[in-house]
């Protein structure tokens, strides 16, 4: 049963929209994981997110590759950058 892992986005004050997608870009580029099989990653364009403005969807093919996939330097690098300019809410859910 493949897994989605999604994730919320909310820039921190003063960072702006060349570096949400730099950001998002990053996001894009872990494709070459273990077990991902698609991202998508992108600017929320409606107001009901409760304030966040961007959002990534990583589809896995189970939920036993999600903590290789955490776990993975690229995705480590990445997650520090996030973590340093965004707020961020992560939801995982077999589909």
């Amino acid at each position: 049963m493949a897994l989605e892992h999604m994730v919320w986005l909310t820039p921190k004050a003063g960072v702006g929209a060349d570096k949400m997608e730099e950001i998002l870009a990053s996001i894009r580029a872990l494709t070459h994981i273990p077990g991902v099989i698609a991202i998508s990653a992108g600017r929320n364009i409606t107001d009901r997110a409760g304030g966040a403005t961007h959002g990534v969807l990583v589809t896995l093919e189970s939920d036993g590759v999600l903590p290789g996939y955490l776990q993975h330097p690229d995705h480590q690098a990445v997650g520090a950058v996030l973590r340093e300019h965004c707020e961020v809410l992560a939801l995982d859910y077999e589909c």
